[in-house]
């Protein structure tokens, strides 16, 4: 019923992940931008493969972008790094415009299920100091499994940010006028069904000892898709 992307994988699934709040007032420019221009842009980087928007269902940051590329050296590479270093002119109108930006490489180190949710629970989380690996166990062999038995879950992953491929100062983060927050780990959790599997995820994680299982659960906020860009649609 389930597929499992291993950790023993040699090159996982790469993740950019980005969330953002953006000033009020410029909702449409930013939205303009972003789907004109900004998702075109990054997916004819090579590598990128897939992007998807997302806008809050009452909480923070108010949007959410994910781009799934072929494994995290993609996000240091050259191309990507000149991307980084001469933004369009339209970017540089459109990013002074963002607030309260968490910018994280990641790496997919595990998921189950098949498909794409039309909503998604981020939950942040991180693993106890030296119990990485019982945190992942625990992910794969408990903590997922018992999701998928009693939510709409469509699928589950795990994603484990890293700050050295994330990089650090650019001219994009110049124009934003502050420091990009990260994570540590993340469980991107896809459904079809936001309240259902906000209450099924509360009763797991209630039910959860971070003490026992390694794993550490922090803040969670949903969200609706607003679209989904393959590579293979960008015109070059």
């Amino acid at each position: 019923m389930t597929r499992s992307t291993r950790n023993s994988l040699a090159s996982p699934p790469g993740v950019l992940l980005i969330l953002n709040d953006v000033l009020e007032g410029t909702e449409d420019e930013f939205n303009r931008w972003y789907q004109q221009q900004h998702l075109p842009e990054r997916l004819a980087i090579p590598g990128f493969k897939r992007a998807r928007r997302y806008q809050t269902v009452g909480g923070q940051p108010a949007y959410m972008c994910v781009y799934e590329c072929d494994s995290i050296d993609v996000l240091s590479s050259p191309q990507y790094k000149e991307r980084l270093a001469n933004p369009t002119g339209w970017t540089r109108e459109v990013m002074p415009n963002f607030r309260n930006m968490l910018r994280s490489a990641c790496r997919e180190t595990w998921s189950a299920g098949d498909g794409v949710g039309g909503a998604a629970i981020v939950v942040q989380c991180q693993a106890v100091i030296g119990k990485e690996a019982a945190a992942r166990r625990f992910l794969q062999d408990d903590f997922g499994p018992r999701l998928m038995q009693t939510s709409p879950l469509v699928r589950i992953s795990l994603w484990e940010g890293d700050e050295a491929a994330t990089g650090g100062p650019s001219a994009e983060m110049a124009l934003r006028g502050q420091q990009d927050d990260n994570v540590n780990w993340v469980l991107f959790i896809e459904c079809f069904d936001l309240v259902q599997m906000a209450l099924a995820l509360h009763g797991q994680i209630l039910a959860s000892s971070g003490a026992e299982t390694g794993l550490l659960i922090g803040s969670w906020t949903r969200y609706q898709m607003l679209c989904e860009l393959h590579a293979a649609d960008v015109v070059g």
